[in-house]
């Protein structure tokens, strides 16, 4: 009697537990469960006694001119974007392509021209999130990497701009027709080869301010512990895109060298940058280019004249995440399962930090990549959540949400 009542309730609870998870899990848990075998990337802790992105002086800070009755419209631009001209424009939070006019200095307060303020125009108006631009060199023409849409095309040349929609899908090696469903960063090779990131195959979410939240749904795939980023080529010539890369932990920042023999790519959740070679003995395979970086790697640029590269560094790893670290791996599925299922307002949240690295990329096939320098402000007090790096004739351009 007491065995067929144990049977009952076994039968009961795991009865209970199906239908609560057919029931609740598309609404407590849309892109499914965490993974109990994600991989861990490897970092390395934060020097703290390195100020020097405030202490070396070269830090110039860009604000937006206020005028009364004008809301502002300098928000949330993740990269900085500049033409051969050296014109500065903005991808906005809103759906905006600003451009910055009558740029000047300020001498107030001794602060020694540190402080730059510019007039901001809009110059198209779009509902998307535009988060990685990039002029096709020698003209107005901007790609952009859209988290909602996915790849765009403008030409700012024209008196009024449209934007074009360029991919929002891709044929994958089995055939399958696969959505992009994040496009986050691009450049664009001397050829004029299109190269851009899908971070994940989870979409932003819109908000009720009718924005979009591209964190939360990173989050959400830091989380999750699932491979879904793709690195991708557009030709223009031929109207086709293809997968270069696949399987990567949300593949964000991306950068082609000078003379189009790699491409970087920032795998934020790993802490690490691949390397694609485009030429060369090791044509079409993918290997680390550098990872152990103090933190989570965002926007990724190089300099063609001197060819050091340059990666965005927002946040540190959190204390979280490094306690998660050390636990059985399914345990910290669980709690990681659990932290999906939390409201916005209760996720975790970033540290305040702000930094960027240079990387020496190597020659040869003999020699390593390797971290060259740091530059950070260690606690976010000038400048935080560095998410861009663009380097223009010898200066850098920081992009900040």
């Amino acid at each position: 009697m007491i065995w067929g009542q144990h049977l009952k309730y076994t039968i009961s609870i795991a009865l209970l537990s199906v239908v609560t998870r057919k029931l609740f899990q598309p609404l407590l848990l849309p892109h499914g469960w965490a993974t109990k075998d994600a991989e861990r990337g490897l970092y390395q802790e934060v020097n703290y006694n390195i100020k020097n992105l405030v202490t070396d002086g070269g830090l110039k800070k860009l604000y937006e001119r206020r005028y009364p009755g004008k809301a502002p419209l300098l928000i949330g631009s993740e990269t900085i974007v500049l033409d051969d001209d050296t014109n500065i424009y903005g991808l906005t939070k809103e759906g905006k392509i600003i451009v910055f006019e009558n740029i000047t200095s300020s001498m107030d307060d001794g602060d020694d021209g540190n402080l730059m303020y510019a007039d901001a125009k809009v110059l198209v108006s779009y509902v998307g999130r535009p988060l990685g631009g990039k002029f096709v060199p020698g003209t107005k023409t901007m790609y952009i990497a859209d988290a909602l849409l996915g790849l765009c095309r403008v030409d700012l040349s024209r008196t009024f701009p449209k934007l074009e929609l360029v991919v929002s899908e891709v044929k994958t090696a089995t055939g399958d027709i696969s959505p992009i469903l994040y496009a986050d960063d691009i450049d664009v090779g001397k050829s004029g080869m299109v190269y851009f990131s899908d971070a994940s195959n989870i979409p932003p979410e819109r908000d009720s301010d009718l924005t979009f939240d591209i964190m939360h749904a990173y989050k959400l795939d830091y989380m999750r512990g699932k491979k879904t980023g793709r690195l991708l080529r557009y030709n223009p010539d031929t109207d086709e895109t293809v997968v270069l890369v696949d399987h990567i932990w949300f593949a964000n920042g991306v950068a082609v060298d000078a003379d189009e023999t790699f491409i970087l790519i920032s795998e934020t959740s790993m802490y690490r940058v691949l390397k694609y070679h485009l030429a060369g003995p090791k044509t079409g395979q993918v290997e680390i280019s550098v990872d152990g970086f103090p933190g989570h790697v965002d926007g990724v640029d190089c300099s063609f004249p001197s060819g050091i590269c340059y990666v965005a560094i927002p946040t540190p790893v959190i204390g979280l995440s490094k306690l998660l670290y050390k636990l059985p791996k399914n345990i910290e599925a669980t709690i990681k399962t659990f932290f999906m299922m939390l409201p916005k307002w209760l996720s975790p949240k970033p540290m305040s930090y702000g930094g960027f690295v240079e990387l020496k990329i190597a020659k040869n096939d003999n020699d390593k990549d390797v971290i060259q320098r740091i530059v950070q402000d260690p606690y976010g007090e000038q400048i935080s959540f560095i998410t861009g790096v663009t380097e223009h004739k010898g200066k850098l351009y920081l992009g900040s949400l």
